[in-house]
């Protein structure tokens, strides 16, 4: 009679077993890791799409002070609005919302009282949901020179065909184009900037 073998592949058994459940704990360990990195980039994205929107406030408001402040030949700091063009850094973003000092003032060129500050809610209103950003804006005409429109000096807008009884009809005058550059300040030292290029 043969001797049973059962208890040497029991042995055997148990290594394959322990080999196996090490993988699949390697694997559920990936897989929650890549989960976790993935609720962060979608908590990034909307943090993100969040301080887009919010910069639209500060466009509203820019929008709004060059359609209703008339003349626009001279630099206007209560606007926070520059008569000529900016200096920028390489990346186009206007020096003067590159400080860390004191941004409200946009470097002398604005008012404080347009920043819009959205880390204080206003009395009588919850402080539990707030934004926790800052908003800074600065509007600069892109001339070389302040005062009436020069078209030599000043990047204009193209300007539509119109109708006319004579030559001098068919074409409107040139009108400047004006940035609105967007800083947004936000929690974890976050920082965003936006612009638009628009002419009244």
């Amino acid at each position: 009679m043969h001797p049973h073998p059962a208890r040497r592949e029991r042995g055997v058994i148990m290594v394959i077993a322990l080999i196996t459940l090490a993988i699949l704990m390697i694997g559920a360990v990936a897989a929650i890791r890549s989960m976790n990195v993935s609720l962060s980039n979608v908590g990034n994205f909307g943090f993100k799409r969040d301080m887009t929107n919010q910069a639209e406030r500060a466009m509203r408001r820019a929008i709004t002070a060059l359609n209703t402040a008339g003349g626009l030949t001279a630099s206007n700091a209560a606007l926070n609005y520059s008569a000529t063009i900016l200096p920028t850094s390489p990346e186009g973003i206007p020096t003067a919302l590159l400080s860390t000092s004191s941004p409200e003032a946009i470097g002398g060129l604005g008012s404080s009282a347009n920043a819009i500050d959205l880390n204080s809610a206003p009395s009588g209103e919850s402080t539990t949901n707030l934004a926790r950003l800052k908003i800074y804006y600065v509007i600069d005409r892109l001339c070389l020179n302040s005062g009436p429109m020069d078209a030599s000096g000043c990047q204009s807008a193209s300007t539509p065909t119109q109708g006319g009884k004579s030559p001098e009809d068919l074409s409107a005058p040139p009108k400047p184009l004006y940035r609105i550059t967007v800083r947004v300040d936000g929690p974890r030292g976050a920082q965003s900037f936006y612009q638009a290029t628009v002419s009244n």
